[in-house]
């Protein structure tokens, strides 16, 4: 006696939900190293708002797993995938507040040596 059993999964599913919009949620996050450093407003904007929808978007994920991940209490492939793309956009965001405190320090510099009286 022979048994088979062959099992499939359609990936699709988890394409479109979950792994195409982290994608563009860390795409955008890349986004604020084109904007000038001398629009600070703009540079942290973007990248906050891309953090917030990145934790937003694991939360959901985690939400949309639940029932499938009832009883496992180990990491999934999923888990990494939504960590690495925190880690990513938070990376950015960190990156940002940098480069938003070097330009405000820089400028800072240039006003003070203009701005003495003879």
């Amino acid at each position: 006696m022979e048994f088979r059993l062959t099992l499939r999964r359609n990936p699709g599913h988890y394409m479109m939900t979950i792994a195409f919009p982290s994608v563009v949620i860390v795409v955008l996050s890349w986004s604020s190293f084109f904007v000038p450093a001398n629009l600070p407003t703009a540079k942290l904007s973007i990248a906050l708002l891309t953090a917030l929808s990145s934790l937003a978007m694991d939360v959901l994920c985690r939400a949309e797993l639940a029932p499938e991940l009832k009883g496992v209490h180990y990491v999934t492939v999923i888990d990494i995938w939504m960590t690495s793309c925190l880690l990513f956009v938070l990376s950015a965001l960190i990156i940002q507040l940098i480069v938003v405190l070097h330009a405000s320090n820089q400028q800072q510099v240039h006003n003070c040596m203009y701005d003495t009286k003879i």
